[in-house]
């Protein structure tokens, strides 16, 4: 009987030449699974000026198909190994070529991509230097298979993505779909509600997994939330009904940080006959005194960066608001909020990143 390992007869390589006058050696040799391959891998090599691929299968692949088809497993091969590289190198490179090499029993086929055929993944202007953030050992969950590793590979090419972007807006919901592809991951449903709910828990729960947004929190004032949110409009949109008035009750409740506090105090008005019809108004009024110093980081930083920032995702996404490109004067107070929304959202991100382990 003939053996597997003996139908493997083409050796694919494909070979990234980047922009970059150093060699230095990022990743040496990672075996790379792919998919419909139980005990077979994929190597990957990754220095600062190459990327090499190295990949073995029995079929005969199109290799003009690879760059047309991104189901294509040595196309999602490239993508994987381009996000290594720019969490490692934080340098938004150019890709100058990209040849794709079969080797066979008899002849060799070869297909070349100049510069002037790649549209590039990352623009030349980008800033990446938050990724510098991200842990490159938990990065590697990327180069696995499986509905986790892609939810993680599908967010991080968001999140490298929405580091250069035309609009503020464009920057923003470039990052909202990064945090949506991860907690649709590991959030273990299919709802918004449930996996926003897993996320605040796990935060509440877990407050060591979460230094970098709670770093950024700790120093966020009352003044901050006031210059850069709009809390009244966000009552009036989640909690627009007399029906819906326990839910407001309860979400007061829920938050015991020290400027939730204040806020609500600022706006409570909004819905106080509501609550005092629903007989809730004495328990949120005496839940407001009893935390007027408490400091409650996690509660903020869910209430912000999940409550809230979905919130302002919905406004932008449904199309409740005049088109960005209409906005004639720059730094108006709606792309100040998802920019300072945008700033928080991707530090929980990385945080989520950096423990994806765990999960």
């Amino acid at each position: 009987m003939t053996s597997t390992r003996n139908t493997r007869t083409n050796t694919y390589q494909i070979t990234i030449d980047i922009n970059s006058d150093s060699s230095h050696l990022l990743l040496e040799k990672e075996k790379v699974p792919y998919p419909q391959s139980q005990s077979y891998f994929d190597e990957v090599t990754i220095k600062e000026n190459k990327i090499e691929i190295v990949a073995k299968r029995s079929s005969i692949v199109d290799l003009k198909g690879i760059f047309l088809n991104h189901q294509s497993a040595l196309y999602r091969q490239i993508t994987k190994a381009l996000i290594y590289y720019y969490c490692a190198t934080q340098t938004p490179r150019q890709i100058e070529s990209i040849k794709v090499q079969r080797f066979g029993k008899k002849k060799l086929a070869q297909e070349i991509l100049g510069k002037s055929d790649i549209r590039q993944a990352v623009s030349a202007n980008a800033d990446l230097s938050v990724l510098k953030n991200i842990n490159l050992e938990a990065l590697k969950l990327i180069f696995s298979e499986g509905e986790k590793a892609h939810g993680y590979l599908f967010s991080i090419t968001y999140l490298i993505k929405s580091l250069y972007a035309d609009s503020k807006h464009a920057t923003f919901e470039n990052k909202w779909k990064a945090f949506n592809a991860i907690y649709k991951a590991i959030g273990g449903s299919t709802t918004d509600f449930a996996c926003h709910r897993f996320i605040r828990e796990d935060l509440i729960e877990n407050v060591p997994c979460y230094p970098l947004i709670l770093n950024k929190i700790s120093k966020i004032s009352v003044q901050d939330i006031r210059d850069n949110t709009r809390w009244i409009k966000f009552i009036h949109n989640d909690f627009s009904t007399i029906q819906k008035t326990d839910a407001f009750r309860d979400f007061i409740l829920r938050n015991e940080d020290h400027r939730l506090v204040e806020i609500a105090k600022d706006t409570i008005g909004v819905r106080e006959s509501n609550l005092k019809e629903k007989g809730h108004y004495e328990n949120v009024t005496a839940h407001l005194k009893k935390h007027e110093r408490t400091v409650n980081d996690p509660h903020l930083a869910a209430t912000i960066c999940i409550k809230y920032t979905y919130f302002a995702r919905n406004k932008l996404i449904h199309a409740e608001n005049i088109e960005s490109g209409f906005r004639l004067v720059p730094l108006n107070k709606e792309e100040n909020e998802l920019t300072w929304l945008s700033g928080m959202l991707v530090l929980l991100i990385i945080d989520l990143i950096n423990n994806c382990k765990r999960f």
